[in-house]
């Protein structure tokens, strides 16, 4: 059973009070744990899960890093082949196939605050399954997520492990492009083919900042602006970033906007192409993603073969 209430949370975060009370008539009805998901919304969890259905590919990422991989028992069909991943059924979750989700008799659905309908949770609350949406707006909300989840799939030590271990990894980062004193100008696409980015508050252009790069996107306004053709030209950047999947992604960038030869970016072979996996995603993988960038864009500062090993 869950109940979402519709108050604030006072005490933050996850706080776990199952025999916490001193009447043991009392403490046995207690229930399991009680957390604030990435919604705000404030979630009382009556036990502790065992079968957990993911509905976004975010939060599949975020429960492997947490240590939680064999709590899975369903991921949608946006979810990327992987190996621990290949025995599980898949579901749709854009749009969401609910019979098939309910087929799976899951005690726990998991959702990501920037991909799935906050509405789903009130159905899923009138079917009795507890539903949570992990927080993905920041990297501290993609941190908190992988110890919540940790806590409550009862691989808590490996899931702080996992965030310690991407925090130092994200710090190091950022440390190291920090001593660059004037980051390249660029852009990110989503494709090669139409020019949607990313705009302000996105965790892209956190991505590019922490890899030393300056995103030429980040006062746009809208979230997710079509840069227009022109608008790239004057702007000129020095660094082409995308998710551009597998081929020439020079020619596939020329073959759909072939004014863009003249630019710097294009020129000077400053194509940098991100695997779809770490980037498309907000999760855990971004930390991997944000490094890739980094290696790309500033050889110079990883002629170390331990920093290149990262």
């Amino acid at each position: 059973m869950i109940r979402v209430l519709l108050y604030g949370f006072l005490v933050g975060g996850l706080s776990f009070i199952a025999g916490c009370g001193s009447n043991p008539e009392t403490s046995s009805e207690a229930p399991f744990a009680t957390l604030t998901d990435g919604l705000g919304r404030t979630v009382i969890m009556e036990q502790p899960p065992e079968r957990v259905v993911s509905i976004a590919p975010g939060a599949t990422h975020v429960v492997r890093a947490a240590g939680g991989i064999s709590s899975l028992v369903g991921v949608t069909t946006a979810d990327y082949d992987a190996d621990d991943l290949s025995h599980l059924p898949r579901v749709s979750a854009l749009p969401l196939d609910l019979e098939a989700i309910v087929a799976l008799d899951p005690d726990l659905v998991l959702a990501s605050d920037q991909v799935n309908d906050p509405s789903h949770a009130n159905l899923f609350e009138a079917l009795d399954i507890p539903m949570i949406y992990l927080g993905s707006d920041s990297w501290e909300d993609v941190r908190d997520s992988i110890v919540m989840t940790g806590t409550i799939l009862g691989s808590r030590e490996e899931a702080i492990a996992a965030a310690d271990s991407l925090e130092s990894s994200r710090n190091d980062l950022i440390s190291l492009t920090g001593s660059i004193p004037s980051p390249p100008s660029a852009i990110f696409l989503v494709s090669p083919i139409r020019s949607y980015s990313f705009g302000k508050g996105s965790y892209v252009l956190d991505l590019m900042r922490w890899a030393g790069l300056d995103p030429l996107t980040a006062e746009f306004d809208t979230p997710a602006p079509v840069l227009d053709d022109e608008w790239v030209l004057l702007s000129n950047p020095d660094i082409i970033v995308g998710a551009f999947g597998e081929g020439d992604a020079v020619e596939a960038l020329l073959s759909n906007h072939p004014t863009w030869r003249s630019l710097d970016a294009v020129r000077k072979g400053r194509i940098i192409n991100v695997p779809v996996p770490l980037i498309l995603t907000p999760g855990p993988d971004n930390v991997r993603a944000a490094w890739h960038m980094a290696r790309a864009a500033h050889p110079e500062l990883f002629e170390s073969t331990e920093r290149a090993a990262r």
